[in-house]
């Protein structure tokens, strides 16, 4: 069986996808990656062995800019990439988890009869999702209060898949005498939370800082024995959240659901006016983790809740038992066998 994975521009669409890969693997499928040609996704991909290509993906905004008017041309080039693509590798079955680069892809495959599958992680349906919603064959959902979006008869409520989180490196060098925090914005990361990291955390910390790609030098340099800041973590982001005594995040549901895997106290920092703000409110309502708001952050404060969640075990025990809770949610497998069933 041959599956054709779409997604990209972020994280958020590629790791669900990548947590599927070693049960697939296990049943035979050969399987390829189609992503966006300067998004993180790529180096990812390529560490899980699977071939990687990519298309032109235009991105249809929700809200006016001047980009649409490159729209039509690059819809046009990517529907032309895409059937020339799906001639090539022949796939039995499309799976995507969101992202642009995957409504041209499951367009076209509709065309050729190629059968497709989404998932939908987030609580608030992405625009990618429901360009394409009309001609997949199956869609599944993280959250049960996502089902009213989507026709009923093909359409169901799994929970969100996650990787095999053990560790498999030991490459990061910590001060055993001091507690552990970990800060990351995501695949591409975060200026908003890279501007709040400074060097008084390690006074009472180890940092373990992810910047993303091509951020760090654009910092403020920190130069601290208990700072350890990193462009990208492959494989040893696995071992980085483990290590952590506490996780500084986003919204994202990726991101939430290694967190929810693991049992990890955390303080998560929603992009603003983003579907991550209702991800977080489900959070709160669940009381799992600490909110914070980007827009009124300061240095100073962002500091003081580290600092303040570092020093309270009972705190860290009641976020540490609510958002575990979260991860019975979480299903990898059904996925897997809806992707087998849907391409026979």
């Amino acid at each position: 069986m041959k599956i054709l994975f779409a997604g990209g521009g972020t994280l958020g669409s590629v790791s669900p996808l990548l947590a599927l890969v070693p049960q697939l693997r296990k049943r035979g499928a050969q399987m390829t990656f189609v992503g966006t040609r300067r998004g993180p996704e790529r180096l990812f991909v390529e560490k899980e062995g699977l071939r990687f290509v990519w298309i032109t993906a235009p991105k249809f905004r929700r809200y006016f800019s001047w980009r649409y008017l490159f729209v039509p041309a690059e819809l046009l080039l990517s529907l032309c990439q895409s059937l020339w693509l799906l001639l090539r590798v022949r796939p039995n079955i499309i799976v995507s988890a969101g992202g642009f680069v995957s409504v041209p892809i499951i367009w076209v495959g509709w065309l050729l009869r190629i059968p497709s599958v989404i998932h939908q992680q987030d609580i608030q349906v992405t625009l990618s999702n429901k360009l394409v919603q009309p001609v997949v064959k199956k869609i599944t959902v993280a959250f049960e209060d996502s089902l009213k979006y989507f026709p009923h008869r093909k359409t169901e409520w799994i929970g969100n898949p996650v990787r095999d989180l053990t560790p498999t490196t030991d490459s990061i060098h910590l001060d055993a005498k001091f507690p552990t925090v970990l800060i990351f914005g995501g695949g591409t990361g975060a200026t908003a939370i890279n501007e709040l990291v400074s060097e008084q955390l390690c006074d009472f910390a180890n940092v373990i800082h992810v910047t993303g790609s091509g951020r760090i030098g654009k910092m403020q340099p920190i130069h601290h024995p208990r700072y350890h800041g990193y462009e990208l973590l492959g494989e040893e982001m696995k071992e980085a959240l483990h290590k952590a005594d506490i996780v500084v995040a986003r919204a994202g549901l990726g991101t939430i659901s290694e967190l929810a895997a693991l049992g990890k106290p955390a303080i998560i920092i929603p992009i603003p006016g983003t579907h991550q703000e209702q991800n977080a409110a489900m959070l709160q309502q669940h009381h799992a983790t600490i909110i914070i708001n980007q827009q009124t952050m300061t240095t100073h404060a962002f500091n003081a809740a580290i600092h303040e969640l570092l020093q309270d075990s009972h705190r860290q025990k009641e976020l540490r038992h609510a958002i575990s809770t979260l991860h019975k949610f979480t299903s990898t497998k059904a996925l897997v066998v809806m992707i087998i069933n849907a391409a026979k």
